[in-house]
């Protein structure tokens, strides 16, 4: 019996900053093109003299500064600016937001994998959870597993965010200081239920990508049909 599941993902969280360009003149001086926020003086000049000035990238997650020092025989100024203590946090769900298991059968598992990534600046964190209910066909809803491994012939849904060897699926975390939720971190093990957090990060954070595991598994009782279900992950930052 050909039992056919996709999931749909959506969801996302986007923050962003701008800054205010001016210009400060008098009968002596000018200031062209200086701005508030995460960057410097582009260029001070006058009869006597001129400078210019940059703040450098700030590494995710801290407030730095990037000064100078500019001088002459008559005078010596010191500059710099400071990064913007304004949070930004970044959440995207990558490639096809349909996923496909195919034919569902009682002899192997059906497995499948999505991504997303994030990034945090200057929060004290974040979760990302899911929501949304087990793939379904009509009244009947695949079971879902409360952290065990795959069983081919046992009915079975489940996912996780780690690289897993049965069946051979997914990766870890990497490229920042996000980690898997429990119930979702341990190798082999699947689980789902509707609202779980799983993943986040106890501080800033550079971009943290994740991959999600999927797996299904009939059962000789399971009813025939298309098995179809929604999922949403949602990210927030905590303050």
């Amino acid at each position: 019996m050909k039992r056919i599941l996709a999931i749909a993902f959506v969801g996302g969280l986007v923050a962003w900053q701008s800054a205010l360009a001016y210009t400060s003149s008098s009968s002596n001086y000018q200031i062209q093109e200086g701005v508030l926020g995460g960057s410097g003086s582009i260029n001070s000049s006058s009869s006597n003299f001129q400078s210019q000035g940059q703040a450098g990238a700030p590494a995710v997650g801290g407030q730095y500064t990037a000064g100078g020092n500019s001088s002459s025989t008559n005078y010596q100024t010191n500059g710099g600016s400071v990064t913007t203590s304004d949070p930004a946090l970044s959440f995207a769900v990558n490639g096809s937001t349909t996923i496909n298991f195919g034919s569902l059968s009682t002899s192997a598992t059906a497995t499948a994998t999505s991504t997303f990534n994030v990034v945090d600046y200057t929060s004290y964190g974040y979760i990302v959870q899911v929501v949304g209910t087990a793939p379904k066909s009509g009244s009947h809803t695949l079971t879902p597993l409360s952290g065990s491994g795959s069983t081919a012939g046992s009915e079975q849904f489940g996912i996780n965010l780690k690289a897993n060897s049965t069946p051979s699926i997914g990766a870890n975390p990497s490229g920042g200081a996000g980690v898997a939720a429990s119930g979702y971190s341990a190798a082999n093990s699947y689980k789902y239920a509707s609202g779980d957090t799983i993943a986040s990060a106890p501080k800033s954070s550079a971009q943290t990508n994740y991959t999600v595991s999927y797996i299904a598994n009939a059962a000789t009782t399971t009813p025939g049909g298309a098995y179809t279900g929604t999922l949403t992950f949602i990210c927030t930052g905590t303050y």
